[in-house]
């Protein structure tokens, strides 16, 4: 009991919640998990990302599932259809930031005449295509998970609880695809000195920073904005049975919290709850 508001009870799989004489029943279950855990946290380096690659059906369940790959962007571009890996081609470049059409740019090396370096600098970037929370990691951060893994390779890559997969690279000089399940390039929002964008490497037999041109095409994993701390509802730091409390209230309440919103599908109901519960029974 939590003064006499809160009562939890495991039995058979089910986690009942009693609050404020309402009672909420969750199943938990392999199947709830999976369709709803769209976020994953490296428990060393404390971050926490989205479970797959942008454009990706779902998690990886090999070095080379091919549901796993997902779209490979020229870098600073938004989500406006040149992504996808059958898109056509322009040799034609874009004088704004969006090109207002979904053609792979042909282009060496930017797609864009002239650079716009402030394209997916944070969460407010311009053409930010990652989810509301979400942004490109830097290439900072990708160091410090690539430094967290068991080997330095692709193995290494997709043993990591981000599950990393090998999805080949797209050409800004033919649109072509290749190096499929040999090779992929990571996009990060960092940019080098001389102007190219910064990416992490890996191949089987090796993981590494590198550079590719901004008009080539590289997938994308999105990173959490640190600033968003989805579930801590009374940030005390630590996700537990107290901010579910306040979870619940907010929906009893018919009312909306960036914080409370753990799915990001612009809502907050049960579907939250469960994936709450799920973080702090995982």
């Amino acid at each position: 009991h939590l003064d006499n508001k809160l009562e939890s009870l495991f039995y058979r799989g089910f986690f009942v919640l009693y609050i404020y004489n309402m009672k909420i029943t969750i199943l938990l279950s392999f199947f709830i998990t999976a369709l709803f855990a769209e976020t994953v946290v490296n428990p060393i380096t404390g971050r926490t990302w989205m479970d797959k690659n942008l454009g990706a059906s779902r998690v990886a369940l090999s070095i080379t599932d091919s549901e796993a790959f997902g779209d490979l962007y020229q870098w600073g571009r938004l989500s406006d259809g040149h992504e996808f890996r059958n898109s056509s081609t322009t040799n034609i470049t874009s004088n704004s930031d969006i090109p207002g059409h979904s053609l792979f740019i042909l282009s060496d090396p930017d797609w864009r005449s002239p650079e716009n370096d402030n394209l997916w600098q944070g969460v407010d970037g311009i053409n930010n295509p990652c989810p509301s929370g979400f942004r490109l990691p830097t290439e900072e951060e990708f160091e410090e998970e690539r430094l967290s893994w068991t080997t330095n390779d692709g193995l290494g890559a997709f043993n990591s609880p981000l599950k990393f997969t090998l999805t080949g690279a797209r050409s800004r000089m033919n649109g072509q695809i290749g190096n499929i399940g040999t090779f992929a390039g990571y996009r990060t929002s960092s940019l080098s000195e001389n102007g190219s964008s910064r990416v992490m490497g890996m191949s089987e037999n090796n993981a590494f920073m590198g550079t590719r041109e901004r008009a080539d095409g590289n997938c994308i994993r999105c990173i959490m904005d640190e600033q968003i701390n989805l579930g801590d509802m009374n940030g005390d730091g630590i996700i537990n049975i107290l901010d579910i409390v306040q979870i619940v209230n907010i929906v009893l309440l018919s009312e909306y919290n960036e914080n409370a919103d753990l799915n990001l599908d612009g809502e907050v109901n049960v579907l939250d709850i469960v994936q709450l519960v799920n973080i702090i029974l995982n």
